[in-house]
């Protein structure tokens, strides 16, 4: 009987061990899903960012180059 009531204590002491570890990985598992979508959502705004970015580059270079045209026009028709 004793032998019994230690195998049924052992049992559940590592039922009580697995529930625990079952948690642990379960809140990793909740935490990774949070960090992975905030990544994502961090990925989307940095490509966001470099397309503006780009947009904005690629005007002002219009601008200059159009503008450094009229510079050159102006001083050679000048001399």
């Amino acid at each position: 009987m004793l032998e019994n009531n230690k195998t049924i204590f052992e049992l559940e002491e590592k039922i009580k061990e697995l529930e625990e570890k079952l948690q642990m990985e379960t809140m990793v598992k909740k935490s990774e899903v949070l960090l992975n979508k905030e990544l994502s959502e961090r990925i989307e705004k940095q490509e966001l960012h470099i397309e503006t970015l780009l947009n904005i580059n690629e005007d002002y270079s219009n601008k200059i180059s159009k503008l450094r045209i009229h510079i050159k026009k102006i001083l050679f028709d000048k001399r």
